[in-house]
């Protein structure tokens, strides 16, 4: 995955310099963000860790394997209720197993997607769950039903999907976001609908979310 790697940092500098000039600069090999007292040095050994310093998100890169496409490295701080290490190395497939239906259901649409997906392209997307705690690293191995006092909060994940031009590898991203369940209330109908959502998950997808687990927590939210 090196020429991945590599390229993925040369398309992201060139892109926090010109998409994002107010906060970015270049001098020499140091890139700078002035505003966040922050600065790295562009040059040097392991290309995909170094540039993931450069932004919030955590990076994933997806290579062909065949049909398929496989985890090939990452740079992943804030995983939800998985280990880098277990996955790396994995097809899409095998890394999805856990999800209820996905295997039988999604590998043939994900794969196709991923197949079709154009340079020119990048897609964007979101995923969320409902969390005990404000960690962005998620691991929780505790299967016990959460006592009714447990604060909740709601756990965004914004990712984006794009294809390098060179090597033709898949860069996913993750930047995750978290929010007090009560913040909900600012935006009419936002916490009811949400509500709404766990309540209609079918049970093997309730159970593979935790969303059983949080039921007594959950009842509070509901007035």
């Amino acid at each position: 995955s090196h020429a991945a790697q590599t390229e993925f940092r040369s398309v992201l500098l060139d892109h926090l310099l010109h998409q994002h000039s107010a906060i970015y600069q270049l001098g020499g090999d140091i890139l700078t963000a002035p505003q966040l007292g922050l600065q790295w040095n562009v040059t040097g050994e392991e290309d995909l860790w170094r540039s993931s310093l450069w932004i919030a998100d955590d990076v994933c890169i997806l290579q062909a394997d065949n049909e398929d496409y496989r985890l090939v490295a990452a740079s992943l701080c804030s995983p939800s209720q998985w280990y880098l290490g277990e996955k790396l190395g994995q097809s899409l497939s095998d890394i999805h197993t856990p999800i209820p239906g996905f295997s039988t259901q999604l590998t043939p649409k994900v794969s196709r997607f991923f197949s079709h997906l154009k340079v020119e392209h990048p897609v964007q997307r979101f995923n969320w769950s409902v969390q005990a705690d404000q960690r962005l690293l998620w691991q929780d191995p505790n299967e016990s039903i959460l006592p009714a006092s447990t604060d909740l909060y709601w756990r965004i994940e914004r990712q984006t999907i794009r294809r390098l031009p060179q090597t033709g590898a898949i860069i996913f991203t993750i930047k995750v976001t978290i929010h007090p369940l009560d913040e909900l209330r600012k935006v009419t109908g936002a916490l009811a609908r949400l509500i709404a959502a766990i309540d209609q998950c079918p049970p093997e997808i309730s159970r593979y979310k935790d969303f059983d687990r949080i039921q007594l927590a959950l009842a509070k939210y509901r007035s």
